[in-house]
């Protein structure tokens, strides 16, 4: 088979077909990760800004900071040879005048309405709260604004060295229910309100889904070529709610975002942590080209891909809990054997990690596993 360009083996693999090796990405990276990657301080600190993947200078603001984060993660991506590279991510969009807005010393609301919470040691945020109690804080908050020409221009300059490559460019997007919960404060409110206030509960789901929706065809205008659409829906034991829930509620967001890809000729793959067995039916049937991560100890890679792997291709699932933080070199080679093994066959997959590169992964790792993909990897296939 003659060598296929990056962009050409990814989307091969993403249209059910064999490529001449198995295709590898990831979802993202956090900032130590990156500076491991890239063999230099990229000069990450608690700022005004926040410990945030975005926000690395309090003198360039968060804007600027932002464009530059992701920058150095398309670099890394670019070093370790990944076929398709996460361009955007609605989480950093930002326009020039945002800043966080901080409520103690170490928490501050973010441009969505999620109250985070800084991490020194990975140099980043997580989820803490919301600051959406009732319908008026809902009408109060104004969510970042795709056709602002801030917002038109990040992405452009974010962009700009990928257009002379040959890498798949992908942007990360939301259909609506993850940072609708999170802005609300927790999967538990948005649970009882689905029961108590119906009307404020989609009223809330939707707002969030129209802006994303509006980013995502930004995305697309911009450059990118594949759209990630990451809300969580599980976790080990099931859907986090009940499924009848998020069909009502969330997919006809994700089928609209798919539509938007279908109009401009773009697919959608479709990120979800935990055991997605009883909505699986569901999310293919929205037309998505693709799931994410089929993740070790709650979905079975092999199973999925004997299933399902004739109806959409499969991304994942090297374990990045166990065996990429606290692994040797043999056991990450091992772990990616098995991944290619489950699901490589007849092509259709692509090997990611099983969420994504977080800060307790071994840099050295990350190397490995892109090393062993690509020798082992090689079509036709040889099972270990």
């Amino acid at each position: 088979m003659n060598q296929m360009n990056h962009r050409e083996r990814f989307f091969t693999a993403l249209n059910l077909g064999e490529p001449d090796l198995v295709p590898v990405t990831d979802l993202g990276m956090d900032p130590p990760i990156v500076e491991a990657i890239l063999n230099r301080d990229l000069g990450f600190g608690l700022t005004k800004f926040g410990w945030n993947i975005s926000f690395t200078s309090e003198k360039m603001g968060a804007w600027q900071s932002a464009i530059d984060y992701r920058r150095n993660l398309i670099d890394a991506c670019m070093k370790l040879g990944f076929d398709g590279v996460p361009a955007l991510s609605d989480y950093s969009i930002v326009n020039k005048r945002y800043a966080p807005r901080f409520i103690d010393q170490l928490r501050f609301v973010d441009q969505w309405g999620r109250v985070m919470q800084t991490n020194e040691r990975a140099k980043t945020t997580y989820f803490v709260g919301g600051i959406i109690n009732n319908e008026e804080d809902l009408d109060r908050i104004e969510l970042p604004d795709a056709s602002d020409p801030d917002i038109v221009e990040m992405m452009d300059e974010i962009l700009k060295p990928l257009r002379k490559t040959d890498v798949a460019i992908m942007g990360q997007v939301h259909s609506g229910w993850h940072l609708a919960f999170q802005a609300r404060g927790g999967i538990d409110k948005i649970a009882i309100d689905f029961y108590k206030n119906p009307t404020f509960a989609r009223k809330l789901i939707n707002k969030y889904a129209e802006a994303f929706q509006k980013l995502a065809h930004a995305m697309i205008e911009a450059g990118v070529e594949v759209l990630w659409v990451t809300d969580d829906y599980a976790d080990n034991n099931g859907p986090l709610v009940h499924p009848k829930l998020i069909r009502e509620y969330d997919l006809p967001n994700l089928r609209a975002m798919v539509n938007l890809g279908k109009k401009h000729n773009v697919p959608v793959l479709k990120h979800s942590d935990g055991n997605l067995y009883r909505i699986i039916d569901d999310l293919i049937d929205t037309g998505i080209r693709g799931l994410h991560p089929i993740e070790p100890g709650a979905m079975d890679l092999g199973d999925v891909k004997k299933r399902y792997g004739h109806r959409i291709c499969l991304l994942g699932s090297v374990d990045m809990r166990y065996v990429l933080p606290f692994g040797n070199e043999e056991d990450v080679r091992r772990e990616v054997r098995r991944c290619i093994d489950e699901a490589g066959k007849d092509g259709g997959y692509i090997l990611t990690s099983s969420n994504s590169l977080h800060s307790d992964v071994k840099p050295q790792n990350i190397f490995v596993m892109v090393d062993e993909a690509r020798k082992y990897g090689k079509y036709p296939l040889q099972r270990a």
